[in-house]
């Protein structure tokens, strides 16, 4: 008589995507705050095939200063290209008495060649701040489903989901997830006053006789109860999804803060420049 919701997305690659995305995205934020992924393809290389460095030194040195440039970055977040650029902008931030900690978090919005922060186009806040809301919705959407203590169903044959918990149930609606809007309740203690008699328990826009004995027999049969603890249970998995959405999330909020950040920092460098001159 109902589905799960788990059961439901399982027919689908949902699931599998999600968690996919999750290691995916980890991985290109590494892979972006680098600006390249040697060390990590050097390590899959050595562990399949052994071997960890070039025997040849001009390749083993050229190999070092790759590592260098990568390791530099991902500390960094300058995205240089060149030890050439790393020594260029140390002695950038040494001359002007410039604030690392405000220049490297701008998640490279600095052009190292011309040793200046990149002026932040008009459409880039709002443009970061719709995708950023985009994904915080998908976010809330699975980690309400993996964090409920009420399973999800819906009815089978029919477009009508609802939260089934050991002490009530009521209705929703997949887009009214994260706000929890409920058109019916129907709660353990209206069962059990009812004492079988449904009548007063349904509604005109609400489930059917069928449906409202499914539900008031969840609340007190042992093998029902047992049955929704697990799909419960079986929810957990959408942390996964919630986990990887969230991870997702923080590429626009990083973006955002670093539209902030270059904007002050484009003001701190103009001001080191001035009193650099005035000397």
């Amino acid at each position: 008589m109902l589905e799960s919701f788990y059961s439901f997305s399982l027919g689908s690659p949902v699931a599998f995507l999600s968690m996919l995305l999750a290691v995916l995205s980890l991985a290109f934020y590494f892979h972006r705050r680098a600006g390249s992924s040697y060390g990590v393809l050097n390590r899959v290389y050595a562990l399949l095939m052994g071997g960890g460095e070039f025997y040849n030194e001009e390749i083993s040195g050229f190999w070092k200063e790759r590592r260098d440039i990568e390791r530099f970055n991902a500390l960094f977040n300058v995205g240089a290209k060149s030890i050439g650029e790393v020594v260029g902008f140390k002695a950038w931030v040494e001359k002007f008495g410039i604030d690392v900690r405000l220049v490297t978090s701008l998640r490279k919005r600095i052009d190292l060649e011309r040793m200046k922060v990149v002026k932040v186009k008009w459409w880039e806040p709002p443009f970061f701040m719709s995708i950023l809301l985009s994904v915080l919705i998908v976010f809330m959407f699975f980690l309400s489903i993996a964090a409920s203590s009420s399973a999800l169903l819906k009815f089978k044959g029919d477009g009508q989901w609802l939260w089934l918990g050991h002490e009530k149930a009521y209705s929703t609606a997949l887009n009214d997830l994260v706000n929890g809007g409920e058109k019916w309740v129907i709660s353990k203690s209206e069962c059990d006053k009812a004492e079988g008699n449904y009548e007063d328990l349904i509604f005109d826009s609400g489930p059917n006789e069928e449906v409202v004995n499914v539900i008031c027999n969840s609340f007190f049969d042992e093998e029902e109860i047992a049955e929704v603890d697990e799909i419960i249970k079986e929810q957990k998995v959408f942390f996964a999804p919630a986990i990887g959405s969230f991870l997702l999330m923080l590429i626009p909020f990083l973006e955002l803060m670093a539209t902030s950040k270059a904007v002050i920092a484009r003001r701190h460098i103009l001001h080191k420049y001035n009193s650099y001159k005035n000397r």
